[in-house]
């Protein structure tokens, strides 16, 4: 239900952002390829009866890549970082302008690019506070004239001793 909500937030952004209704209509998800990776050293990410989980005891940092796969430059991306309410997430990065929201960050980078071309990094650092955790963190990422792509990771905050 949450993620339905998100999704029908991230598109009225995009509409009220001057974005095409036409695509958004279409559900045309924006051209771009979201890569979300952890730092590795803070033995985070497993594998789990086939699925890929972020499992962590303490604050761990990920990075966010996106780049633009389709034909045409693309003006400019916003990034809805949905995430659990009870994770304390900070996100930066070079050009990147990223606010608190409900139910997680958003995130802008104005910068052009061209097809093949990826955006700055969009780096964060997730804090659980102690707390047990089972749900995911994902990505949402538009250029105003899409739909949202969504990539997600399943996550797990691991209090036992």
């Amino acid at each position: 239900m949450i993620k339905a909500l998100l999704c029908t937030a991230v598109a009225a952004v995009v509409a009220c952002a001057g974005g095409s209704a036409a695509n958004a209509a279409e559900g045309e998800p924006a051209p771009i390829d979201i890569r979300m990776s952890v730092d590795g050293s803070q033995g985070v990410a497993h594998v789990f009866e086939g699925r890929t989980y972020w499992v962590s005891r303490t604050a761990f940092d990920f990075t966010v890549l996106l780049t633009d796969v389709g034909d045409e430059d693309e003006q400019g991306v916003t990034v809805f970082l949905s995430v659990p309410d009870e994770l304390d997430v900070q996100s930066w990065g070079d050009g990147w302008t990223c606010e608190d929201t409900e139910g997680g960050i958003d995130c802008h980078h104005p910068d052009l690019v061209v097809p093949g071309e990826a955006w700055p990094e969009l780096y964060s650092r997730a804090d659980p506070n102690q707390q047990y955790i089972v749900d995911s963190i994902d990505v949402y990422a538009t250029t105003g004239d899409y739909e949202a792509s969504h990539e997600g990771v399943h996550y797990k905050n691991d209090t036992s001793t």
